[in-house]
């Protein structure tokens, strides 16, 4: 019996996949724990229409991530902290502070864009990876003493 995975089944397959498996298997174990449903061509149309959307999804998500980039490298991102005279801060500078920064100045990022390797913890200018899918680009965000 040909079923699609609805979700991944160790052995046999991945979410998505159309599959040849025994009918007793599908019939017993599968579709009555909504691991899979029937291939019949109403679902399969159905199952290619999410992968369209999905698709689009991702593609949608690439392009605004080029031009959250386009916009962060015609300036660098300032972010201001509190400090004390020589320089170090009082509170480390988080993935969700670059964000609002980049919020603050009209640029739209992910909340999983932003990867910090290393603690942030002194004025000045830092390096830190800006990352959509499998793209992966590092970007200097500069520190400032508040006012």
């Amino acid at each position: 019996m040909k079923v699609i995975l609805l979700r991944d089944v160790a052995k046999i397959g991945r979410r998505g996949q159309v599959i040849e498996v025994p009918d007793g298997y599908a019939l017993n174990n599968l579709i009555p724990k909504r691991l899979a449903e029937s291939a019949t061509p109403a679902n399969l149309k159905k199952i290619e229409q999410s992968k369209a959307g999905v698709q689009a999804i991702v593609d949608s998500k690439a392009a605004a991530f080029k031009h959250a980039l386009t916009q962060l490298n015609l300036s660098p991102l300032q972010i201001p902290a509190d400090a004390n005279e020589l320089g170090h801060l009082f509170k480390a500078i988080h993935e969700a502070d670059v964000i609002a920064a980049a919020h603050a100045r009209g640029i739209q990022l992910d909340t999983n864009a932003v990867i910090i390797e290393t603690s942030i913890k002194s004025l000045g200018a830092h390096t830190l990876t800006l990352k959509e899918g499998s793209t992966k680009v590092p970007y200097t965000i500069e520190v400032i003493k508040k006012v």
